[in-house]
Order: structure tokens, then sequence, then C-alpha cells
């Protein structure tokens, strides 16, 4: 893998690199960590958006109900892990 370098306040830095120490981890992992953490916050946050968005608009919310209502109908069988 490739890597670079960032420039950051020390602070931030030394925060960074003692969260790391607690970890055990390098800062690079724990840097990466935390990125797809935010990526998946924001996803979550642009989807609860979406959701309060659609509860306001009721031909949307129906024709979801429906399609969602059909979806339930289907059965698949869970396969065995």
């Amino acid at each position: 893998m490739r890597t670079t370098t960032i420039r950051v306040a020390e602070e931030t830095r030394d925060r960074l690199n003692e969260l790391a120490r607690r970890r055990g981890e390098p800062a690079g992992d724990v840097v990466a960590a935390l990125v797809r953490e935010a990526d998946d916050r924001a996803l979550l946050a642009a989807a609860m958006d979406d959701w309060r968005r659609l509860s306001h608009e009721v031909e949307a919310l129906a024709a979801y109900k429906a399609e969602s209502g059909e979806l339930s109908a289907f059965e698949a069988a869970l396969p065995d892990y």
C-alpha cells in the first residue's frame, strides 16, 4: 500500500499518537479507521435525512410502503453458515 504525509497541527499529531498507543495500533491504521467511521456516520445521516424527507411526501411514502409490502411477501431460504 502506498502512503503519504499530511500536515496536521502538533496537538492533533500528539493526540493521534496517544490514541494509537492506547489502541496498540499504528497511527495510520487509526486514521484509516476514523475515516471509515466518519464515512459510515455520514452515510447513515444522509439516509436519515432521506427518511425524514420521505415521511413528509405522502405519495412517495405510500409508494414505498406498497413496494416494501410486495418484497415482504417474497420468501427465500437464508443460507446456512
